[in-house]
């Protein structure tokens, strides 16, 4: 589901947002960074991640946002 982006503006104003991000750390102890396209923060470094979407659950979110930004499956621990 996408959201104009008025719309999707005054919900960021309106109403907290919740987004998963990933430390992912080689053998050598790096952390994976990526330089972000889009606005806002286009240009900056960042981990992988991304919002949870409206309806979805947590994990559904820690199995999709891995594959959508790294294409790689991540297991769920508890």
């Amino acid at each position: 589901m996408f959201l104009r982006q008025e719309d999707f503006a005054a919900v960021v104003r309106a109403t907290p947002l919740i987004s998963l991000d990933f430390i992912v750390e080689n053998g050598q102890g790096e952390i994976l960074l990526g330089q972000r396209l889009n606005r806002p923060a286009q240009g900056y470094w960042f981990v992988p991640g991304g919002r949870v979407c409206k309806d979805e659950t947590l994990e559904a979110a820690f199995a999709r946002l891995p594959e959508a930004e790294l294409r790689v499956r991540l297991p769920l621990a508890a």
